[in-house]
């Protein structure tokens, strides 16, 4: 179907999300003082910071604080700016499915992200409980993602890290894409080697980089998860790449494992999936001529309404448990958690746009 004709017939997102972006807006918090902030629960370890659960004194809501180490960042050279990236990805892309910033702070030792609360979980674990996915939940979810990526795509930003772990689920049961540290501002192609190694595109295993088509792949790899209960490329990194790279060299015995794969599911949603693992970014389902249209229109979303789910008028598939942050809580790992000496003088430029000093210590 010609692009022209897909248009005419599809629901007008971007008037929706302009309503619903007036909501979000209606929803801002008075300013709050990071050091009144309370300090709960430690939910969340990383290689160089941590995730708390805070409230807020004044309005008794809880958010998510993120903390990234200034002592491990300045130890490599990406790593300073590649969190300045993540602030400035989190300020400009303001949707109902991508993690909400409110503010951002520092210290000596800490940049800190303080982030609305996505209090039901990852998908990651969702995955655990039920290893396959019925399909209305996979149509919910994609669909979701894919409104998330369409908003990143029209402000030029690149995702590169599509994974379960950073699909989080608020406490009504829709998604939150988390997680910007390798989102990237790309006005072409960006050669930069990130991500997951199942979630990896063929172009940058050949050298050609990558575009908003990666994350179309991307999507793609991630539905195939869900509807089966393993990605389409598995084992280490050097056999990951390989399966890769034949693949999309295409031949009877790669595509027969795809189509046994998806045997189980109807045929609609396989045709989806194989439309987003097309190894030519301009053949791809979301990159080619007809652009998002091509997703939105395709015949598994079949009287889907995206308006509807962009509202949040449409019951998610799976609801959470009410939060526990002590079911919730994660040890400290003391390798990230401690102070480390670095050089004040150079990285204090850097980070100097980041945000405010704050005016006393976070009681942890």
């Amino acid at each position: 179907m010609e692009a022209a004709k897909l248009a005419e017939e599809s629901e007008d997102i971007d008037a929706v999300l302009s309503e619903a972006l007036s909501s979000l807006d209606s929803l801002k918090i008075a300013t709050i003082e990071p050091t009144s902030l309370r300090i709960g629960a430690l939910i969340g370890m990383g290689g160089y910071g941590s995730v708390y659960v805070v409230t807020d004194p004044g309005s008794g809501r809880e958010f998510a604080l993120k903390t990234l180490r200034k002592g491990l960042l300045a130890g490599k050279a990406d790593l300073p700016q590649r969190a300045m990236r993540e602030k400035e990805a989190l300020e400009a892309l303001r949707h109902p499915f991508i993690s909400k910033l409110h503010m951002t702070f520092q210290d000596d030792d800490s940049l800190y992200y303080l982030l609305e609360m996505a209090s039901g979980g990852d998908m990651y674990s969702l995955l655990d409980l039920h290893p396959v996915f019925p399909e209305e939940w996979a149509l919910f979810y994609t669909a979701s993602l894919a409104l998330a990526l369409r908003h990143m795509h029209k402000n030029c930003y690149v995702y590169r890290d599509m994974k379960p772990e950073n699909v989080l689920l608020d406490r009504g049961g829709y998604i939150c894409l988390a997680d910007m540290g390798f989102a990237k501002k790309v006005e072409d192609r960006t050669f930069t080697a990130c991500g997951t190694d199942e979630y990896v595109p063929p172009e940058l295993l050949e050298g050609r980089g990558r575009t908003a088509a990666a994350d179309w792949w991307g999507l793609g790899v991630l539905l195939h998860e869900m509807i089966t209960g393993r990605t389409p490329f598995e084992g280490n990194t050097n056999e990951i790449f390989a399966q890769i790279t034949k693949y999309n060299k295409g031949g009877d015995e790669t595509n027969e494992k795809l189509r046994l794969s998806l045997s189980s599911v109807s045929e609609n949603c396989g045709d989806l999936v194989s439309g987003l693992l097309v190894g030519s970014e301009q053949g791809r389902l979301g990159s080619g001529p007809e652009g998002f249209l091509g997703i939105q229109m395709h015949p598994w979303f079949k009287d889907f309404s995206w308006t509807k789910l962009l509202r949040r008028e449409l019951p998610p598939p799976y609801i959470p448990p009410p939060f526990d942050p002590s079911k919730a809580a994660v040890e400290p790992d003391m390798a990230v958690m401690q102070k480390r000496p670095f050089d004040q003088a150079k990285f204090k430029p850097i980070f100097a746009s980041f945000g405010p000093y704050l005016t006393g210590p976070l009681q942890f």
